[in-house]
């Protein structure tokens, strides 16, 4: 009996954990947003807390954008970047928010040409209604961008966080393993995340000075899952964990 209970009790914590990592997980379909703002699609993140929600017009090549992630610090900094080069950090044309000097939230865009010093500056893609929010401890950065007429819809995003800003400039991120995986591909038409790139092994070494080009960490793994949160017939694993433990409960 006692080792029944024992087990009982051992079910029911994972079953809590499990419960909570499925709450976590669903940032995606959680978030609401100020203005009215909607968006087509939508997808969790496999790395850094984050999620990506887009509208995408094929014809006017107009891609609209909501990036939401926690900062390493409130004080921090969210990037959410595309890289048409197809390198890893090298190239992205990014996305920056963060906290403004007034204290306010602002995004600021960033072409970033390389491993050092990051500035303010224009990108390739024709930027508009650029907002952001900070709420429940969450960046939310918002934009619309104009997509050559000859890039594939299917496009590398890079994303990144970090804990600094100093004299209004996003400092070095962290190099642990999510940094350096926050980077994947997405098929803006289908909605969907399509096979990660391989990784670019430049982007694993810190730049020696200044910062490290925010939104764009850089490396990548072939094995990223593809579809955001969810997995085999559209069921999370948490989620299929949480109904097998279900079931178990009934047979002890």
């Amino acid at each position: 009996m006692a080792t029944g209970a024992h087990l009982n009790l051992a079910l029911l914590f994972v079953f809590i954990s499990v419960s909570a990592s499925v709450s976590a997980a669903s940032r995606c379909s959680s978030t609401t947003f100020s203005a009215d703002r909607t968006f087509a699609h939508c997808r969790d993140l496999p790395h850094l807390d984050a999620s990506l929600h887009w509208t995408y017009d094929s014809t006017a090549r107009n891609l609209s954008i909501a990036f939401v992630a926690t900062p390493a610090s409130p004080e921090g900094w969210v990037a959410w970047a595309i890289n048409p080069s197809g390198g890893g950090m090298r190239g992205s044309q990014a996305l920056i928010g963060f906290h403004q000097a007034n204290g306010s939230m602002g995004v600021k865009t960033y072409n970033i040409t390389e491993y050092g010093p990051i500035a303010e500056g224009r990108i390739d893609f024709q930027p508009a209604d650029l907002a952001a929010e900070f709420s429940g401890g969450a960046m939310r950065i918002f934009g619309k961008l104009v997509l050559p007429q000859k890039m594939s819809p299917t496009v590398k995003q890079v994303w990144q966080v970090g804990a600094t800003v100093a004299n209004g400039v996003p400092q070095r991120h962290e190099f642990d393993r999510e940094n350096l995986e926050a980077v994947g591909l997405v098929d803006l038409s289908r909605g969907v995340f399509a096979q990660s790139p391989p990784p670019d092994p430049a982007a694993s070494t810190p730049a020696s000075s200044g910062t490290s080009p925010p939104g764009a960490a850089g490396g990548g793994s072939p094995h990223t899952p593809a579809s955001g949160c969810k997995n085999l017939n559209g069921i999370s694993k948490p989620a299929t964990l949480i109904i097998l433990l279900a079931f178990g409960f009934l047979f002890i």
